[in-house]
């Protein structure tokens, strides 16, 4: 039995459901009930039941894509900020996808601090030591555009389910977004009237991430911020 809908507004220790339901992230059981661990939106798809924090830092998973910026460098690599507790270590070799003489090469000439990229999570230890990665379509260092920034916890509303939210912004904006599980979003376009609205699409899913027919009102939203310009 299911006791609330999804994108209801849920407690700490609420009781969600009963039943040999799955659990993910925001969800717990104890015996056949499934309880609420954080403030949250609750997301019923299925057999699966999980909860959708509303706030929070970011914690770095294995396969997230994520924005950072570089705030240091090493003799092997950089290290990242990627809006979380935690720093990140990006190495020659995993950037580039390739063996690097380190001796030879001008590390300064790749990246240099202050330099924004798009990179995944390879791998986290249980020191929270995080290694990042590149090297593959869509990724690598970041030349251009407008970076945003929200709370990461509103990342999965920005994207909507299957993308439908994310498609809504970039078709009624004519712009192309990158969106970092970390909450950094870059957001290009060749009109900045059109930039600036699809930034503020993005502020207003974050403000209301909680309600519903979210996704309706942002496509109405761009409609007539669209017409206005016409």
């Amino acid at each position: 039995m299911i006791h609330v809908k999804t994108r209801d507004l849920v407690l700490p220790g609420q009781l969600i459901a009963e039943g040999k339901y799955k659990t993910r992230d925001g969800a717990f059981r104890e015996g056949e009930n499934i309880f609420s661990s954080v403030v949250g939106l609750a997301d019923v798809r299925e057999e699966t039941i999980s909860v959708i924090p509303l706030g929070g830092q970011y914690i770095p998973r294995v396969g997230d894509m994520v924005i950072g910026v570089v705030i240091d460098d090493h003799r092997a690599g950089w290290i990242v900020d990627i809006k979380s507790t935690y720093t990140a270590t990006l190495l020659v070799s995993d950037f580039l996808r390739q063996k690097v003489d380190l001796f030879k090469e001008d590390i300064s000439k790749i990246l240099t601090i202050g330099d924004v990229v798009a990179v995944e999570v390879r791998s986290v230890d249980e020191r929270m030591d995080i290694l990042l990665e590149g090297g593959r379509p869509g990724l690598g260092r970041i030349k251009s555009g407008k970076m945003i920034e929200i709370s990461p916890m509103k990342v999965p509303r920005v994207l909507g389910k299957k993308g439908s939210m994310f498609d809504v912004i970039q078709n009624g904006t004519g712009c192309k977004l990158m969106v970092g599980r970390n909450g950094r979003i870059m957001v290009w376009g060749k009109d900045e009237g059109m930039i600036n609205n699809a930034v503020e699409a993005i502020f207003t899913i974050e403000r209301e991430a909680h309600t519903s027919g979210l996704t309706d009102r942002i496509r109405l939203m761009l409609e007539k911020m669209k017409s206005e310009v016409n």
